[in-house]
């Protein structure tokens, strides 16, 4: 893909990195490659060194930790648009990976080295306002779901979660399992079957096999705020 193409294509993704954009940026563009990475792949594990750098344009990617006890809890998603937080920590601190990552869909992206991410940064006021800038709107998200996770009940959240799939899917059945509910929070399969079956009791949904379909939206809402209050 020409430079010209991946920058125009690059600042449309990500509309607030336009002003931000100036020749050292443009020539980092220029160094960087295409990507394509197939579903369900490990973009890092924990522990990795960040030895690249990518800007999404197609897909999402699922960052999450791992309990000793083998549970898992989505930290976040990125998707086109947005940066890796734990990218730019690892980046930034020179650290390792403290979670791991992997796409839900098919990815592409922009890549970079970590040396040129570092040289850019260095030069480039611009780059590196847009970065700090990035990582604390992510850090921000984090301590929404450190909040969420201290604070609100396990049931809230479910139904939290439900609601937001649902909305997202124009009320369709959306195709997911218990276990795939636990992992974006970070408790086990049993507990959310058996909240599961008493939203279905409160008539709120409707569950079949590898589906969970909706029966009333208001009702979900209704006991969200119900727990809520």
């Amino acid at each position: 893909m020409p430079c010209s193409n991946q920058c125009d294509n690059l600042l449309t993704q990500y509309p607030g990195l336009r002003r931000h954009a100036d020749e050292a940026f443009h020539k980092l563009l220029c160094q960087a490659r295409i990507c394509d990475v197939p579903a369900h792949t490990y973009m890092f594990h924990e522990e990795d060194p960040c030895k690249n750098f990518m800007w999404l344009l197609e897909g999402t990617v699922r960052v999450f930790k791992h309990s000793a006890e083998g549970r898992e809890l989505t930290l976040y998603r990125v998707s086109p648009g947005e940066l890796c937080l734990l990218s730019l920590n690892s980046l930034l601190g020179g650290q390792s990976y403290p979670a791991s990552a992997r796409n839900d869909t098919r990815v592409r992206g922009l890549v970079i080295t970590a040396a040129q991410f570092h040289d850019t940064y260095d030069v480039s006021k611009g780059f590196r306002t847009y970065v700090l800038q990035s990582l604390a709107e992510r850090l921000s998200d984090m301590i929404t779901l450190v909040s969420n996770v201290v604070f609100r009940r396990l049931d809230l959240r479910l139904a939290c979660l439900l609601g937001q799939r649902f909305e997202r899917s124009g009320g369709k059945a959306l195709r997911i399992t218990p276990a795939e509910l636990a992992h974006e929070l970070g408790t086990t399969r049993e507990v959310v079957s058996r909240i599961l079956k008493e939203f279905e009791r409160q008539e709120c949904i409707a569950l079949t096999r590898g589906e969970i379909h909706l029966i009333s939206q208001d009702g979900l809402q209704w006991f969200q705020q119900a727990k809520e209050a």
